[in-house]
């Protein structure tokens, strides 16, 4: 019987939704996007959380969740930061 963990697909369901925001077809205002990528990242730093605490039954050990968590964090920050920062296309020559 084939059982599958669900951390383990984490990163798949992931890349998934982040190239689903990136290619939709329907012109998406650049806000919007980032807001999307928030709520990815905020599901990754929270499947993380409960990865480290064992709700999942993960295979894994809780050192890869700590930089699973880590690294979802910290694009969280990055991505907040690009969010309160206004866009300029200004030339700078």
């Amino acid at each position: 019987m084939l059982v599958v963990d669900l951390y383990s697909l984490l990163p798949a369901f992931t890349l998934a939704s982040l190239l689903a925001i990136l290619l939709w077809p329907v012109n998406i205002p650049f806000k919007d996007r980032l807001r999307l990528v928030m709520m990815v990242l905020v599901v990754w730093i929270i499947a993380s959380v409960l990865g480290i605490s064992g709700y999942f039954g993960t295979t894994e050990s809780p050192t890869m969740c700590v930089i699973n968590l880590l690294v979802g964090f910290l694009g969280l920050v990055a991505v907040l930061a690009t969010y309160r920062t206004k866009p300029s296309r200004r030339d700078p020559a």
